[in-house]
């Protein structure tokens, strides 16, 4: 029997087409927790829920700055990054979505 790590490990490489990127750290269902490289030595974990996700696409607005989960950084990033962690629960949990 497939363990859980199995499965999210093979749903991952299927969702990324063979390659998960370096900043993708773990994930599951209702999670995908992104590494973001803060300074040229150190970097931080973010933990992306669906609810982290739902909360940046109800309140955004125009600003210099976006926010995702804790992690600050420029908008059409943040707005991009929100997006893949919304894609990857809709692949993971299709169900949820309907």
């Amino acid at each position: 029997m497939e363990s859980k790590a199995e499965f999210i490990r093979k749903k991952l490489l299927e969702f990324y087409k063979g390659s998960i990127p370096d900043y993708v750290v773990n994930a599951g269902k209702s999670h995908i927790t992104i590494r973001q490289q803060e300074t040229p030595f150190t970097s931080r974990e973010y933990v992306v829920t669906i609810c982290s996700v739902h909360e940046y696409f109800t309140s955004e607005s125009d600003k210099d700055e976006s926010e995702l989960a804790g992690m600050t950084g420029e908008p059409n990033f943040i707005y991009k990054l929100a997006l893949e962690c919304l894609r990857w629960f809709k692949f993971i949990s299709p169900e949820e979505f309907k």
